[in-house]
């Protein structure tokens, strides 16, 4: 009996649809292998479940698959459409760098948080190849060297979090890429020189944390611009100058944190305008506040 030719196509299709569904999944899993091989505790037992099995059950369509990839059962990976959607090993014991992590071999990653692990070495600049990225958090890891500006690259991020490590050198400008983060964290590293002017690009920014670095030069005019933020902590370095008269039009500003600095001069009288302020440090003194709203 002759198949219909519908019937056939469907059958066609659908087997080509699974082969390369099945292929992309197993080449994400390969690829988290690979990053995983080069950790220092291969003997972790929370990551003991990232291995690559043969599966011997069929589909609705009679079609068995290759091996059982990253979206079945791993620890951390959740997976939408049987792609590698979010990765979440905070806390895991994870001793290794982000050198081998698979950037170009997880396109449709969109969550990772490394956080709490002992991750160091360097950002590599690949991580701009994760332009579907919307959160990501490599805090409380001992991660060195510079945030690479190939971060500008991920214009989807939300949130960054940064904070707790040891990164060094200045703020890349192309950080004023982010104009859809609503939450930047880089305190407690050690970064140095100027805020970037391009920090007033990402307008859509709520929660700008960069205290206890070694950040330099003038608090920029263009943070006035980020009128959605409610948090600026920016004590804790050695920022000189005046304290701008822009920053009165963070209308929605609560918490102003500018202590430990270098900074000059009284408070502009624009600060008048921050009808939502509940607090203002701006002394060198830590214990020195000024509480506007009351």
């Amino acid at each position: 009996m002759k198949i219909p030719r519908t019937i056939f196509l469907l059958q066609f299709f659908t087997f080509l649809y699974l082969f390369t569904f099945t292929l992309a999944s197993t080449e994400e899993a390969t690829a988290l292998l690979k990053w995983k091989a080069t950790f220092q505790n291969q003997n972790n037992t929370l990551l003991a479940s990232w291995k690559l099995s043969p599966v011997g059950s069929k589909n609705s369509s009679g079609i068995g698959a290759a091996s059982s990839g990253a979206c079945r059962g791993w620890y951390g990976v959740i997976c939408v459409n049987d792609r590698v959607n979010r990765l979440n090993i905070t806390n895991a014991g994870v001793i290794g760098t982000l050198y081998d992590f698979p950037c170009s071999s997880l396109p449709f990653l969109e969550y990772v948080d490394l956080s709490m692990n002992q991750l160091s070495g360097t950002i590599p600049p690949e991580i701009g190849k994760l332009t579907n990225l919307v959160y990501l958090d490599l805090s409380t890891n001992q991660i060195s060297g510079t945030i690479p500006p190939q971060i500008g690259a991920l214009v989807n991020l939300v949130e960054a979090r940064l904070e707790k490590n040891q990164l060094t050198d200045h703020i890349p400008p192309e950080i004023g890429n982010l104009i859809n983060a609503k939450i930047f964290y880089a305190f407690s590293n050690e970064l140095s020189g100027a805020i970037p002017a391009e920090i007033g690009k990402m307008k859509s920014l709520k929660q700008l944390l960069l205290y206890r670095n070694n950040l330099s030069g003038p608090i920029p005019n263009s943070i006035g611009d980020l009128i959605d933020l409610t948090l600026l902590y920016l004590y804790v370095n050695k920022l000189s100058g005046s304290i701008p008269s822009e920053l009165g039009n963070l209308e929605n500003l609560m918490d102003l944190e500018l202590s430990r600095n270098q900074l000059t001069g009284p408070i502009p009288a624009s600060f008048g305008n921050l009808r939502k302020l509940q607090f203002l440090n701006r002394k060198d003194e830590v214990t020195s506040a000024f509480n506007l709203t009351g």
